[in-house]
């Protein structure tokens, strides 16, 4: 028994037992944890070292820029110190995903698209607006100060609603538009409020699927150079929260989430060929921006920090779908970060994962993973995903045979609710293939 314990102990943590994939077992974690006491005994007792802790910008900051809730800074530091003193590896998530509501008054903080429309998830500019961007930055600057961060694993930084990369999605205006574009305020497209280091629009004015621009044609080639500024602003946005990370006194790795698979490059040459007018949006990629293809390298040649790309659709509905193929298309294999770009290569029938997991490694980057959680949840999984029993049996070998470094199970609640019909040691038992 000592050594069963033993060995599930080591797949958890990381380290290296002696089994069949001891060169390159991820660690094994879970996310959201709120690093209690009852938290870190449950995992203890199970094997689990690894955990991602979420801050929340709104709790630490409510009322004004510069006044703390000390309460929550004195809580939140407790606990990811219990954590650590009590040998769990650590990754905090920032919480810019949580505005506080002053925040969201601030000068350009309202996203506007393309018909003048704003996002109705929530999502404010984080991208082009100096004064958001300015907020933002005190608050990671407090985090650097406020908590043990040269202990971490990892901070994970993003742009959206959702505390991943990209802009808001499709439909997110809530007036029934499929595709907004969200880089048309006064900061974008005239400069004014604009952001340090992020470079305005190429054409002030132009409105995806417009023929013409200032009295000119518009050729595929300047609605591609357009989307390439649109998606490149994201990674200057993520640059500039690695940035000030670091400045302030951080030096270990960020955590970057990347949902879904992007625009595949397929995709990009029929939505520019029709001067992205709607043609070849597949999922919405193409409005939230999300181009891995050039992105991850742009991440790569630019951050000063180590970057980890953060998977979120391990298990996800794409998975259910790829597999479902003949032959499947859901496992990552050795060749995939030169084949999945080639016109050859159906990377469209590949998962979210499969084609992510490519382009990190064509990039160089290092890749941990999570699942999209419970379907019900509205954390990714959909109607046609897994249950979250199934995703959590399911997962470990996606992330084994993807080579990720870690697996974050989507969420430590659901193992502590018993209605959710799952458990720590199912998890356990998945790692270890014993369920």
């Amino acid at each position: 028994m000592a050594t069963v314990l033993a060995l599930v102990a080591a797949l958890l943590l990381g380290q290296r037992p002696p089994t069949a994939h001891a060169a390159s077992d991820p660690a094994w974690g879970v996310l959201a944890s709120g690093c209690t006491t009852s938290d870190i005994a449950a995992n203890r007792a199970v094997g689990i070292g690894l955990v991602e802790v979420e801050a929340y910008w709104d709790r630490w900051l409510p009322t004004s820029a510069g006044v703390e809730n000390t309460d929550y800074v004195a809580d939140l530091s407790a606990r990811v110190t219990a954590c650590l003193d009590a040998g769990l590896r650590v990754v905090l998530g920032t919480g810019t995903q949580y505005p506080p509501s002053w925040v969201r008054g601030l000068p350009g903080a309202t996203l506007v698209d393309q018909r003048g429309d704003s996002a109705d998830t929530g999502a404010i500019d984080t991208v082009f607006s100096a004064a958001v961007r300015s907020a933002q930055d005190d608050y990671l600057r407090r985090i650097v100060a406020a908590l043990p961060v040269a202990r971490l694993d990892g901070i994970r930084v993003g742009t959206s609603a959702a505390g991943e990369i990209g802009f808001p999605g499709p439909n997110e205006s809530g007036t029934g538009f499929l595709q907004s574009f969200w880089a048309f305020g006064a900061d974008a497209q005239q400069g004014t409020g604009l952001a340090a280091g992020m470079p305005r629009t190429p054409m002030p004015g132009w409105v995806p699927g417009t023929r013409t621009w200032n009295g000119t044609t518009v050729t595929p080639a300047a609605a591609r150079n357009w989307f390439l500024w649109y998606e490149r602003s994201l990674m200057y946005a993520v640059k500039g929260q690695a940035d000030t990370l670091r400045t302030a006194g951080y030096t270990g790795a960020v955590h970057v989430p990347a949902p879904g698979k992007g625009v595949l490059p397929a995709d990009l040459t029929a939505a520019t060929n029709a001067l992205l007018n709607g043609t070849g949006d597949r999922d919405g990629s193409l409005g939230r921006g999300l181009y891995y293809v050039d992105q991850f390298p742009v991440l790569a040649g630019n951050v000063a920090s180590t970057v980890v790309v953060d998977l979120t659709g391990v298990d996800d509905a794409t998975a259910v779908t790829a597999r479902a193929l003949t032959p499947a298309q859901d496992t990552c294999q050795a060749n995939d970060a030169t084949t999945s770009i080639q016109s050859s290569t159906p990377v469209a029938s590949w998962s979210n994962l499969r084609f992510a997991r490519a382009q990190a490694a064509r990039a160089g980057l290092a890749a941990v993973g999570e699942n999209p959680g419970p379907p019900a949840a509205q954390t990714g999984g959909t109607s046609n995903s897994d249950s979250e029993a199934e995703q959590i049996r399911r997962s470990p070998a996606y992330a084994r045979g993807c080579a990720l470094a870690a697996f974050f199970l989507a969420f430590e609640d659901v193992l502590d609710d018993p209605s959710s019909g799952s458990d720590r040691q199912d998890y356990v038992d998945a790692v270890t293939g014993t369920s």
